[in-house]
């Protein structure tokens, strides 16, 4: 479905620039040019991607700008450090009020586990399994807007050929030569702006909103499975210090889902 798609995409802003007689330079917009770029960019992307691809993109995105990651991370880190105390004290029971509390996904279905009684292998392969598809996820969509960024120019430089084609043709009409100049001309621009001002940021910030997703989802899994082997808090803050928040990607844990892979 996704690449018939963007078959009709490509295929349509192919035409309307074609077709469509540009306004010149007049405040630098081209309908020709916005549509060949905006909707044949994506349509072209369509042929290696789903659309869900797009939908978990633009979310992210979104989220990333409004991220609550600094706040998940504290709530991870108190939840784990008062529940260690109270485990080793009261026992198992204890983790139930913690559970109903926790507003981080993972989190939460982590402490669910301890409270049912999974084995430690149990409770890792269980999370592991879950951080690992969100992080193929974030990845697909940080990879599609890399490669937007980097499509983008290459669609621009269509256009520019397009315009360039069209306006040779009608040398004889004085009056076509300027909308055509102007589609051959403004396309690249728009191309560059797109990959270098939108789609390469938005890669980016994808990208880091995995990476701080991953150090927290770690954290989790290895404090979960401190207090399920009840060890000292000790053990859980050296736990926080190798897995907590502001580490690069190079220095992602070497027994990380990211590194085992999916």
């Amino acid at each position: 479905m996704s690449q018939i798609l963007g078959f009709l995409g490509i295929a349509f802003s192919l035409y309307f620039s074609f077709e469509h007689e540009g306004s010149g330079f007049s405040g630098f917009i081209d309908p020709a040019a916005m549509v060949l770029l905006g909707l044949g960019t994506p349509s072209i992307m369509l042929l290696s991607h789903g659309i869900t691809d797009f939908f978990t993109g633009g979310r992210l995105v979104v989220s990333s700008m409004f991220s609550r990651l600094r706040k998940h991370h504290d709530e991870v880190i108190d939840t784990l450090t008062l529940l260690s105390k109270a485990v080793r004290s009261e026992g198992i029971a204890a983790v139930v009020p913690f559970r109903d509390k926790a507003r981080y996904p993972l989190l939460r279905d982590g402490l669910s586990l301890l409270i049912n009684d999974f084995k430690p292998e149990e409770i890792r392969h269980n999370l592991s399994a879950r951080v690992n598809a969100k992080q193929s996820h974030m990845q697909l969509a940080a990879n599609l807007f890399e490669n937007m960024a980097k499509l983008a120019p290459g669609v621009g430089m269509i256009g520019t050929l397009m315009g360039l084609i069209k306006m040779l043709s009608h040398m004889d009409d004085p009056s076509k030569i300027g909308s055509n100049m102007a589609l051959a001309m403004i396309t690249t621009l728009y191309g560059l702006m797109l990959g270098t001002i939108i789609f390469g940021p938005w890669a980016e910030k994808v990208a880091l909103e995995a990476e701080k997703t991953l150090e927290i989802d770690i954290l989790i899994i290895e404090g979960l499975l401190n207090i399920k082997g009840k060890k000292s808090t000790a053990h859980l803050k050296d736990i926080m210090k190798t897995y907590g928040a502001g580490k690069g990607k190079d220095e992602a844990p070497a027994g990380s889902p990211a590194k085992k892979g999916a």
